[in-house]
Parts: structure tokens; C-alpha cells; sequence
């Protein structure tokens, strides 16, 4: 018989109000895998950074940042900043410099999947995550919360024996339209690779152990 995975971060941050600031439902379910019920509370960050003031890494660092602190400055106006942790995410797929975010037509989804499964450079998912706690001690001030961010890095190993006719099939399909760089993992799409080298749910939108790591830590406990 399955029993509850018990651990003393879900007693700690049953304290807080849980805010996740994003819509995706794959950040919620993988949230949901890992034991927590986050509030939804989608960011109006307009995610127009420039690409070409920063690397990989610190676009989605910079990304995740925005997305964050925009719902924070929301829930202040709400006055209700006491007691909540805040998490925010970014991925894109990265290949010999180019950015990859959600393909806008079928032919950009056609196209950017031809270049990465043709490159001899490694294709690689970056994540940018951001969490925030605050609590009576902060004064309502993002200054003096509790901040951690960091980014995680998986390399997608391409199938080159795909064919052009599969990949315009599946951009037709719509499959990989809402998604970093235009294929699935948990879909279809994962027959377009060989293989990954890191964490899988970091390419399917939110690094796992790192996240559960990173929470323990805003919360004093222990992975």
C-alpha cells in the first residue's frame, strides 16, 4: 500500500501561502509531483528582454526575476505579502547561440527543429528559477526577503535520422506550439531524441530535485 512521502518542508510551508507565478500546467504538475499545492498567479512580466544583452543564463535568470517580482508587486498592493513563498520560472532551448522560445508558426517550429537535429553543437534546455519568501520580518519589502535563484542546464541528445517529412508532420500537429523550443519530451516529440544528459523535468518546464533543494533551504530544512 502507497503511503505519503513525509518530510518537514510540507509542515513549514504550510505557514505560507504557496504562490506559483506562472500559467503553465506543467510547472503546477511537477510542483504537484514533488508534494506541494501552489496558488496559481500568472505574471504580467512582459518577458521582452533583450537576447542580445545577455547570456543564456542570465536571460532566464533575468526572466524568472521579472516574473517574480511582478506578482510580488501585485500581491503588495493587495497587502498580502505576509507570509508567502514565490516562485517563478523561465526555459528556452539554446543551439550555437540562438535562443529558442515558444515557435509563433508552424514553419518556425518546422525550421528551428531541422537546425538543432542538423547541428553538431549540443542542444541545451535552460531554466531560470527564482523563489521568494517573505514573512512579518521583511516589511513588506522585496529587499529584505528571502532570495534564491538559480538556473539548471539539460542537453537534449538529437535523433539525426529524423526526417523532414516527421518534423513538418509534428509542427503541424501543434504539439510543441506552447512549449520551449517547439518539441515535447512528454509528447511526440521525444522521438526526435536520443537522449538527455540532466534533469528530465527540467525540459519538461521546472528542474526537480534543485527545486525541492531550494525550497528546503528558504525554509531552513534539509534536502
Amino acid at each position: 500500500m502507497a503511503t505519503k512521502f513525509e518530510h518537514p518542508v510540507y509542515e513549514k510551508l504550510s505557514k505560507y501561502t504557496f504562490y506559483l507565478c506562472s500559467t503553465s500546467p506543467r510547472r503546477q504538475e511537477i510542483l504537484e509531483m514533488l508534494g506541494f499545492n501552489p496558488v496559481i498567479r500568472p505574471s504580467q512580466f512582459e518577458e521582452n528582454l533583450s537576447k542580445l544583452d545577455y547570456t543564456v543564463e542570465e536571460y532566464v535568470a533575468e526572466t524568472a526575476k521579472g516574473k517574480c517580482l511582478a506578482v510580488w508587486d501585485q500581491l503588495k498592493k493587495e497587502g498580502k505579502t505576509d507570509n508567502v513563498l514565490l516562485l517563478s520560472a523561465d526555459t528556452v532551448v539554446e543551439n550555437e547561440g540562438v535562443i529558442y522560445e515558444k515557435p509563433k508558426t508552424q514553419e518556425e517550429n518546422y525550421r528551428a527543429i531541422c537546425r538543432m537535429r542538423d547541428s553538431k553543437k549540443p542542444v541545451r534546455v535552460f531554466s531560470g528559477v527564482m523563489v521568494l519568501l517573505s514573512d512579518a520580518s521583511t516589511q513588506r519589502k522585496p529587499d529584505k526577503c528571502k532570495i534564491e535563484t538559480f538556473t539548471e542546464i539539460t542537453e537534449i541528445v538529437m535523433e539525426k535520422s529524423v526526417s523532414n517529412d516527421f518534423i513538418r508532420k509534428y509542427s503541424e500537429c501543434g504539439e510543441g506550439h506552447q512549449v520551449a523550443g517547439g518539441f515535447r519530451i512528454q509528447g511526440s516529440g521525444a522521438l526526435m531524441m536520443k537522449g538527455i544528459n540532466g534533469d528530465y523535468y527540467n525540459v519538461v518546464g521546472l528542474p526537480y530535485t534543485k527545486t525541492f533543494q531550494t525550497i528546503c533551504d528558504m525554509l531552513d530544512t534539509h534536502l
